[in-house]
């Protein structure tokens, strides 16, 4: 699987080991940091436009399977695009998408795309057979139609949520007639069998926002989960056995953040993310720790090993 890396902002730039990585894997290197302020947190239509451009003609489908990773995690809401790159690549088999994050990233939007609500975007892609959220501890997950969370996804079938811990602790996340037990009732070794089998389909397109992980593993921008790297690894090397990975795209390095898109744009996603982020920066070593990560994802991608 060649790897690619999708500047948008400058959280990758400073990870020379990861780019020597890629570059002696024959892979990709494309510096988009001049659409990133108008993309990041939200994007209208030109903007994502301009981007889809930018992969039409340096990620052609002919590359065949890629594993993408794109900086923050307040671009998660490119996902769409890659998996839809992905499909197309390969014939849109019935996939699964394996998405791993502290957030479900399932609300509604209006035009454009939101890092908080493409889920739905994705799960409505041809090709798509289901797609399967893991790892989630946020409140987003409390009282979710309150928050915009379009529901429609679980009615009709589209997705499965396995959270972490659920709200108030308890054993399972149920919404709409649904039960799904958390990781943290079933043991991480009862709920690896259990998302192995939920996957139903040969192909497997994976998405991972680091803020799924523990402090320990990551720094993001976003509020952090309670998966190591160990477990996560464990998981996507059981879930994937046998089956055909035609994607993987991986955000959730950390960023100083630059806003854009307009005046209005600016102040309006400036506004939220002092809602919605911690009001820190992470530690100094954030950045070899967020390396280390991605390099060990590199690897395990690359060889097929847990």
């Amino acid at each position: 699987m060649q790897p690619a890396l999708l500047c948008l902002d400058d959280a990758l730039t400073g990870q020379y080991r990861l780019r020597d990585a890629v570059a002696a894997a024959g892979g990709i290197v494309m510096d988009c940091r001049d659409l990133g302020p108008a993309l990041r947190l939200w994007s209208r239509p030109q903007a994502l436009a301009a981007l889809r451009q930018r992969i039409d003609v340096m990620l052609p489908e002919s590359l065949g399977p890629l594993m993408v990773f794109s900086g923050s995690g307040d671009f998660h809401h490119v996902t769409p695009m890659l998996l839809g790159r992905a499909l197309e690549a390969v014939g849109r088999p019935a996939t699964t998408v394996l998405h791993f994050d502290n957030h479900p990233d399932w609300v509604r939007f209006g035009t454009g795309a939101h890092c908080g609500s493409w889920v739905g975007l994705a799960a409505r892609l041809d090709g798509v057979a289901k797609l399967v959220t893991i790892g989630v501890c946020s409140n987003d997950i409390a009282r979710p139609a309150a928050k915009g969370a379009d529901l429609t996804l679980v009615t009709e079938d589209r997705l499965e949520l396995y959270a972490y811990r659920a709200p108030g602790s308890l054993p399972a996340v149920q919404l709409c007639g649904r039960s799904w037990p958390t990781i943290e009732s079933l043991g991480e070794t009862a709920f690896t069998d259990l998302l192995a089998s939920r996957v139903e389909t040969e192909a497997v397109y994976v998405t991972i926002d680091k803020d799924v992980l523990c402090a320990a593993d990551a720094g993001t921008n976003w509020d952090q989960g309670r998966t190591t790297l160990d477990l996560l690894q464990n998981l996507i090397f059981h879930a994937t056995q046998g089956r055909r990975i035609i994607g993987v795209d991986v955000v959730g390095d950390w960023s100083k953040p630059t806003y854009g898109g307009g005046v209005i744009a600016s102040l309006l996603k400036a506004g939220e993310a002092l809602m919605d982020q911690p009001w820190r920066r992470p530690p100094s070593h954030i950045l070899a720790v967020n390396e280390r990560v991605n390099l060990a994802l590199l690897r395990q991608f690359q060889t097929g090993s847990a």
